[in-house]
């Protein structure tokens, strides 16, 4: 392709790209709408879970801050980091340019997928945090929500930042690169070990970590199914490619 077609065609998709933005976050306040039973069956189910862990929070994190050792330190620290926005940011960033670079439009499309899901969660995630004012485990004063008088932006347990994003990224992955069989185990594996860790390291309750992967999760699914891609598709009516810009 040469490199005026190229920058043409990313031109006409930054455009719709840019404008799916609101029409994800349109499509995500309306879904409640239009769900049906098993779409409530499967919403009750993970306030439910959320419920759940919640109550067992404090049992929960006694139980890890008993088992930490040496071994899981070293994997904890190490999964830590796939959560980290200050590494994830610039790799998605990475990413894209390359895929500019190189031609690459499957690369394009996980790069800005993946971004749009991670501002999308993260959005979300830290007006929880905002709103929700919960201490983390680690300030030893409960497992409470609103927690204390006035407003303290340190009051920031809930829900977990790492697990948010590294759920928001997993599924992108998997399914982007669905044709590798190792992909998918891979991004959930670490995408949990993550999660934990936020637990193990104390500072997050469980609920925290759960709420996060979960909202991080459903991001990816949203995003998915409302953005467009470059994408190159063999037209069986024609000798060459043909190419279209898919939903």
């Amino acid at each position: 392709m040469s490199s005026a077609l190229w920058a043409e065609r990313q031109q006409s998709y930054a455009q719709k790209y840019i404008k799916s933005y609101p029409e994800s976050i349109g499509k995500a306040v309306s879904a409640p709408l239009s769900w049906d039973g098993e779409g409530w069956l499967t919403a009750g189910a993970l306030v439910l879970s959320a419920g759940t862990i919640y109550l067992a929070d404090e049992e929960i994190n006694d139980f890890v801050q008993r088992k930490r050792s040496d071994f899981s330190e070293t994997i904890m620290t190490g999964a830590k980091q796939f959560g980290e926005g200050k590494y994830v940011l610039p790799a998605l960033g990475a990413t894209i340019l390359g895929a500019y670079i190189l031609d690459s439009e499957k690369s394009m499309d996980t790069g800005l997928l993946s971004l749009k899901s991670f501002i999308l969660a993260n959005g979300v995630t830290l007006t929880l945090k905002t709103v929700s004012q919960r201490r983390r485990p680690s300030a030893d004063r409960g497992k409470e929500f609103f927690a204390g008088s006035g407003f303290d932006r340190k009051r920031d347990s809930f829900p977990s930042g790492h697990s948010t994003i590294v759920w928001s990224i997993a599924p992108i992955l998997a399914e982007q690169y669905r044709d590798k069989i190792w992909v998918a185990p891979a991004a959930y594996s670490i995408a949990t070990l993550t999660s934990i860790s936020r637990v193990h390291d104390n500072n997050h309750w469980a609920s925290d970590a759960f709420v996060g992967a979960v909202i991080g999760y459903v991001s990816a699914r949203l995003v998915l199914g409302s953005t467009p891609r470059l994408q190159l598709l063999p037209n069986p009516e024609l000798a060459g490619v043909n190419m279209y810009l898919l939903f």
